[in-house]
């Protein structure tokens, strides 16, 4: 943030601070909200809506939900827990956009004029006939087009009369939630708030910016998806290629090289774009093992490759008598192939961007997106064909370019043992990990390529370095990482030596029934097969501390083990936990404190656990 920003906020807040306490009376003059039922009537068992309609006078504004930045505090509707009703989703309104100096992205969501919040909710089976009082807090805070005045609330109350079961009822106030449904906020189904995991790029900001600034990030993100471990494979695949058109000179390559990387942006616009539109990841393809075995078979086709086993190309007889469009049309193909297989290794980053082109609902956008993401992704390979067809040009070039290959080989072993962790004991998967790393040290500095000797001495000096640090890495990542290990890779829940965060299986409603109490909430999303899960139970979710703070707050664990079906699903896709882990902490006004993918620090963790507990009940 500039220093313009900064002096902007420091002024805001100060303002907020300094302004006169509002009393009672004070909020009437420009803000006043009444509630609003969908029917005249509700029997038992049978669900209904409530609408809180607010009404802000010209030149106020109050802030929306969710808000985009860190310090506004956003409109809140919480529903005061009530035998014959079962809370469920809150939607809020889309805000418009207020231009402020101190935004990072230049303005801010508010609300003007009219709003409408609405809130599901579902009479209990053996709820008392008769009218039944329910309340709902509502907290704001309001802004003049000088000042931002100190957070309020009221206490809204809405007399709903509650009949025997299948009794029919009126409908009521259709106008008012015809117009709620047209401005509700796009993003997560139920209007849950809008889930950004820490460090996740925030697409929809880079939307903001202008269209050409927004294809030019997508293109360097699509640039740094080639340093994911799921990308990697495709280098000593794209070297296999690019070696056997033999040419030596880089112009006639380069052709080659563009279309290469031409076919696996299409590959990988096409498949992005179909998950957007299934608003789902790619990565669910783990979810299952079959999922798991193709990925592998996949992965241990290419490694047998890079040892001489056979070359992966075309069939001679396929493409006939081509010519020159032979090497082009084998060169669009391979690309597209490597392109299917890079597509389901779905990051952080492609999260995001399939969850923004599915809100955009665009398939232009998305189709623009992730080709250009693509072609970021790509632009590596043309320069790693140029480089391909230059080592060809050197004495004894050779020998360098097999040895690299049989190098990055020994690497898909690695990823192939990673994503065969979850189905392995520990007491056989990290002495193998070990085991992989010495040989490869051993394999790479002394046996590869004996019978190519001669070597260089520079050749010579490279095999004994790499050999070292291959040696050095396994040994201290068995230290670090095989003790943990030990650990069982159930569900959180399972009983365990020393302490441990005990969870709540999730059930639908849990999270909305602990919101409606008041409560903060520790919400995560694992599975037996997801390897970073391992890494929260053996780092944070056994850490004393953590576990201590962690009984301040409600506790609940989706298990996502096997592909969720019905509520399950509605619930893991509005709080992007399909592809685990997702650990999310809500504080006691249901704002979301932090979301998290990889863990952090227990220290961290801890604050974030702290800061969640922290708050007073808001009645």
């Amino acid at each position: 943030m500039d220093m313009r920003r900064r002096t902007a906020l420091l002024a805001w807040l100060v303002l907020a601070a300094a302004a006169p306490p509002a009393d009672a009376a004070t909020p009437d003059a420009w803000f006043k909200a009444e509630v609003l039922t969908d029917r005249t009537a509700v029997a038992r068992g049978d669900p209904f809506r409530m609408a809180v309609v607010l009404e802000i006078d010209r030149g106020y504004h109050v802030n929306a939900n969710p808000p985009t930045e860190d310090f506004p505090i956003p409109t809140v509707v919480r529903p005061e827990p009530h035998p014959a009703v079962t809370w469920g989703n809150i939607a809020y309104p889309a805000g418009e956009r207020l231009s402020v100096m101190w935004a990072e992205s230049g303005s801010i969501p508010v609300y003007q004029g009219k709003a409408v919040i609405v809130l599901e909710a579902t009479a209990a089976n053996d709820a008392p006939t008769g009218p039944t009082i329910l309340r709902l807090h509502l907290s704001y805070q309001g802004c003049d087009a000088h000042t931002c005045y100190p957070p309020n609330s009221m206490v809204l109350e809405k007399t709903v009369p509650i009949v025997e079961a299948g009794t029919a009822t009126d409908k009521a106030n259709a106008d008012v939630f015809a117009a709620a449904a047209k401005t509700a906020a796009p993003g997560p189904a139920g209007g849950a708030h809008e889930i950004r995991f820490e460090g996740e790029s925030d697409v929809a900001s880079w939307y903001e910016k202008g269209f050409l600034a927004y294809l030019g990030l997508l293109f360097l993100a699509g640039l740094a998806l080639n340093l994911t471990p799921c990308v990697f494979p495709l280098i000593p695949v794209t070297m296999n290629v690019f070696a056997q058109q033999g040419e030596k000179r880089p112009l006639k390559v380069l052709p080659l090289a563009v279309v290469y990387a031409l076919g696996l942006a299409a590959t990988f616009t096409a498949v992005g774009v179909l998950a957007a539109l299934a608003g789902k990841s790619l990565g669910l393809v783990l979810q299952s093992p079959w999922g798991v075995l193709g990925v592998v078979t996949v992965m241990a086709v290419m490694m047998a490759s890079t040892f001489g086993a056979f070359e992966i190309q075309l069939p001679s007889g396929a493409m006939g008598k081509l010519g020159a469009r032979r090497g082009l049309f084998g060169a669009g193909f391979m690309g597209m192939v490597m392109g299917a297989i890079a597509a389901p290794c779905v990051g952080p980053f492609l999260i995001a961007l399939i969850a923004f082109v599915a809100m955009k609902r665009s398939v232009l956008l998305g189709g623009i997106s992730f080709f250009v993401t693509g072609l970021g992704m790509g632009l590596p390979y043309v320069f790693l064909g140029t480089f391909t067809s230059l080592i060809n040009r050197f004495p004894r070039g050779g020998s360098w370019l097999i040895w690299v290959k049989r190098l990055l080989g020994l690497a898909l072993d690695g990823l192939i043992l990673y994503f065969i962790q979850p189905y392995v004991a520990p007491a056989f998967f990290w002495p193998a990990v070990l085991g992989l790393f010495v040989f490869a040290a051993v394999f790479l500095g002394l046996l590869e390529g004996q019978s190519r000797r001669p070597f260089t001495k520079r050749f010579w000096a490279v095999r004994i370095v790499v050999a070292a640090l291959l040696l050095a890495g396994g040994i201290g990542f068995y230290a670090r990482y095989a003790p943990a290990a030990g650990q069982p890779a159930t569900a959180p829940a399972a009983s365990s030596d020393g302490p441990h965060v005990e969870w709540t299986p999730w059930q639908n409603g849990a999270l909305q029934k602990a919101a409606a109490a008041g409560e903060p909430v520790l919400l995560y999303f694992g599975a037996t097969w997801c390897i970073e899960c391992r890494t929260w139970k053996a780092w944070i979710f056994t850490n004393p501390e953590v576990v201590e703070a962690s009984k301040g707050l409600a506790r609940i664990y989706v298990d996502m083990s096997q592909a969720p079906e019905g509520a399950k699903r509605e619930f893991s896709d509005t709080y992007r936990g399909t592809n685990p882990p997702a650990v999310i902490v809500f504080g006691r006004d249901g704002r979301v404190i932090t979301a998290y993918r990889d863990p952090p620090s227990p220290e961290a963790f801890l604050e974030t656990l702290k800061v969640a507990s922290s708050a007073a009940k808001p009645y």
